[in-house]
């Protein structure tokens, strides 16, 4: 939690630290700091949260404090700018360099919000005309949603723990079909750290995110039913159905904005690429890839785990 927190700090600290601004304020505006010749007015502080990752502005939103230590980190700062300022770090060759970085980084986002995000545009009608000719992108497939208790067996366990896992499996699920609660058994007896609280609920999932073996099984029962013991390779596993959503198409209005928001992309990216080219045509451009070392090849393999698995 801490370190969420202080996440979440950090991040929101670097960029309401960019609203520092010379003193020329909109006399509508009150204002929130001042710190020598900078201020912070209350509209640039909550424009600055409002353009944060949803998750990253309900934090603030939600925690008072929170905006209280924003305000006093982005005070710190400018007190600590100010003071360096007058000890002329920034004449030093290794600060003016990193200055430049981060001058030319805020130039090339402002240029690509003036000559790209602002230009590309999605209508309705090219929305529908995508979905139109893309439903099979858009099928939901069959998900279903289990609890399991998950007796862990230890990486190169041999044949003898291998086999008590077994049994202790039985014993359990023999509790359950006499009538014991399967959710408290969990909390109770399984090992897999992500579900064990929760009563072993996994959630809705679709075939293909969980191992094969436990995904052959998840799916071979019916609502209700308890599996015998499911051998993989985290142990044994006893897994219960609780529900089974079929396979459907998901509706215009379902998907209308991830349609919008992939077009979008697809056109900022081709207009990116446009305007780079052009610009490599007219400021001499030098890349010596060599120096980079040779290249590897990525791991392409994919390797599944359970939902929730830590």
């Amino acid at each position: 939690m801490k370190k969420t927190r202080f996440t979440i700090l950090t991040l929101v600290f670097v960029i309401v630290s960019t609203s520092a601004c010379w003193a020329a304020q909109n006399g509508k505006d009150k204002v929130l700091a001042k710190v020598g010749k900078y201020q912070l007015t209350l509209k640039q502080f909550n424009d600055q949260i409002r353009s944060l990752p949803p998750q990253l502005q309900m934090a603030v939103q939600r925690n008072p404090q929170l905006k209280k230590q924003l305000l006093e980190r982005w005070v710190q700062l400018n007190l600590m700018a100010m003071e360096a300022r007058k000890e002329n770090l920034q004449d030093k060759p290794n600060v003016k360099k990193r200055i430049e970085e981060m001058t030319n980084a805020l130039l090339a986002q402002e240029y690509m919000r003036e000559n790209i995000s602002d230009k590309a545009k999605v209508s309705d009608t090219e929305i529908k005309e995508y979905y139109n000719k893309h439903k099979s992108e858009f099928i939901q497939p069959e998900q279903v949603r289990a609890r399991h208790i998950l007796i862990k067996v230890p990486a190169n366990a041999d044949k003898k723990k291998w086999e008590e896992a077994r049994k202790k499996a039985l014993e359990i699920r023999a509790k359950i079909l006499k009538g014991e609660s399967f959710s408290k058994l969990a909390q109770k007896y399984s090992d897999d750290p992500g579900s064990k609280a929760r009563g072993g609920d996994l959630g809705y999932f679709r075939k293909g995110q969980m191992v094969p073996e436990f995904e052959k099984a998840a799916f071979s029962l019916k609502k209700g039913q308890i599996s015998k013991p499911v051998k993989t390779t985290f142990g044994y596993h006893i897994i219960k159905l609780e529900d089974r959503k079929p396979s459907k198409q998901r509706s215009f209005k379902e998907v209308k904005q991830e349609i919008r928001q992939k077009l979008l992309r697809k056109k900022q990216i081709k207009l990116r690429d446009e305007i780079v080219s052009r610009l490599k045509k007219k400021y001499p451009v030098t890349m010596n890839e060599g120096l980079l070392g040779p290249s590897s090849q990525p791991n392409d393999s994919v390797h599944n785990s359970l939902k929730n698995k830590k």
